[in-house]
């Protein structure tokens, strides 16, 4: 393969993604708060930066750094910081898992036994 076809098979690379249960009810969650708090308007924009990191992860699955050395089925357990909330994910071949949606607000020690109990 000739370097120039190397690299637009990387640009051309795109990962799918999926939403654990858990993660999307993290999701509903964080939007009902922000909804309740700050309004309707506040909540659309949180959804809006939400859905762009995810996409960006798509082409860009190493964005996050890893975290604490944490696995989730077997894979490295990254974290993508957005403002007030984290993607937590892990990927594996041309699939990222999202596994939790953090309020980083919260105790990061009740992290680690989230993401050890989505397994």
């Amino acid at each position: 393969m000739a370097k120039q076809d190397l690299h637009k098979y990387v640009l051309d690379m795109v990962y799918k993604y999926r939403w654990i249960d858990q993660a999307l009810d993290d999701l509903e969650q964080e939007v009902g708060y922000v909804i309740c708090e700050f309004g309707i308007a506040s909540a659309r924009k949180m959804e809006a930066l939400i859905h762009e990191r995810v996409t960006q992860l798509c082409s860009f699955p190493n964005l996050g750094m890893t975290y604490n050395g944490l696995k989730y089925n077997g894979n490295e357990v990254r974290i993508l910081h957005i403002k007030q909330v984290s993607i937590i994910y892990s990927f594996e071949g041309e699939l990222i898992t999202l596994i939790a949606l953090w309020n980083n607000r919260r105790n990061e020690k009740t992290l680690k036994t989230i993401i050890k109990a989505r397994q």
